[in-house]
């Protein structure tokens, strides 16, 4: 997982993102430096061993390029207490941020820190 260092500093300076994009594809997670959108990269992780525990009361948004890892990511997100998860299977063949019809919306009614 790359990109999430900077998420967890914020956290700890009591400063939450409103949104944190989570991509299982190779992408850019120097996102802090140009002053961007939070983004991790969990390409090549295994997704049951992340701790994701930086992302309690937060809003996710997961792209992934394969359905499976789309669905288990959205998992592991909403278990660690993720406030609001959205999650999409983007196909690699279509136009970039073109999901398959797959997508998947949960909000987590009770309140987190």
């Amino acid at each position: 997982m790359r990109g999430h260092e900077r998420i967890i500093a914020l956290r700890k300076s009591g400063i939450k993102p409103a949104l944190v994009f989570i991509n299982d594809y190779p992408c850019r997670t120097d996102w802090f430096e140009h002053h961007d959108h939070a983004t991790v990269c969990t390409h090549g992780d295994v997704i049951q061993l992340l701790d994701l525990r930086y992302l309690v009361g937060l809003r996710v948004s997961i792209s992934a390029s394969s359905e499976i890892r789309a669905k288990a990511l959205f998992d592991q997100v909403r278990l660690a207490g993720a406030q609001t998860v959205a999650a999409a299977h983007i196909r690699d063949e279509l136009p970039p941020h073109r999901q398959t019809g797959w997508c998947e919306i949960w909000h987590n009614e009770v309140a987190h820190a």
